[in-house]
């Protein structure tokens, strides 16, 4: 299993034996090829790289592994981190605004979820799980924003995607934002059709699909 194939940073004693800033920079060269995924984040590392360093060293819970059908979050619990998915694959189950029937989609690898975190109070609306072994990194939102005002050249970026941000959902209409993001409810892809020559890789794709379709869920 993925849990058995990586180990912890905390289990490698040699590590314990790296200097502050090789820490710093082991730490940064780990996650920031996740994060600069993100548009805000990659604008970061292009501005400012001790800033990302210190995104990486402290606003980090580091690599969270879970099990397939493991639950990652619930609707209505307040969110407290935005979440990275590294590898694996999630399905999200929640309700659309105007619709009676709950609704369930998959989050793929090198996506992310619940930015909302970031710029604003945000409580789940929706529930999610693992559909295979995953892992995710997650970034505390609270550490990210007082990281951020400390770096008063990059301050007004940051500032700017989060009005971006706000105003977009304003677009779509608030109470239509999930915890998935926005570009993913727009492209609204659910479990497609594969083509029956389809390689290895859209395979396991679809079979992910056909998991998601059947993860139990608590309600």
């Amino acid at each position: 299993e993925l849990r058995h194939k990586r180990v912890h940073a905390s289990k490698v004693d040699y590590l314990s034996f790296l200097s502050g800033p090789l820490h710093i920079e082991l730490q940064a060269e780990l996650f920031k090829p996740t994060l600069c995924g993100h548009p805000c984040f990659g604008q970061i590392q292009l501005c400012s790289k001790p800033m990302m360093c210190e995104i990486c060293v402290a606003a980090l819970n580091g690599h969270e592994n879970y099990a397939k059908n493991d639950l990652i979050f619930h609707q209505g619990a307040k969110a407290k981190n935005m979440l990275f998915l590294k590898c694996g694959s999630l399905a999200y189950r929640f309700l659309p605004a105007g619709c009676l029937r709950p609704k369930t989609l998959k989050l793929g690898a090198g996506n992310w979820c619940t930015e909302a975190v970031l710029w604003m109070p945000w409580d789940h609306v929706g529930t999610m799980k693992a559909i295979s072994e995953v892992d995710v990194i997650s970034v505390t939102a609270s550490k990210f924003r007082d990281i951020t005002r400390n770096y008063h050249q990059v301050y007004p970026i940051v500032r700017g995607y989060a009005l971006d941000f706000w105003q977009e959902a304003q677009a779509h209409g608030v109470g239509s934002l999930t915890d998935l993001p926005l570009t993913q409810m727009e492209l609204d892809v659910e479990f497609e059709r594969r083509p029956a020559y389809s390689t290895n890789v859209e395979e396991l794709t679809h079979a992910e699909d056909v998991q998601a379709r059947l993860v139990q869920w608590d309600d």
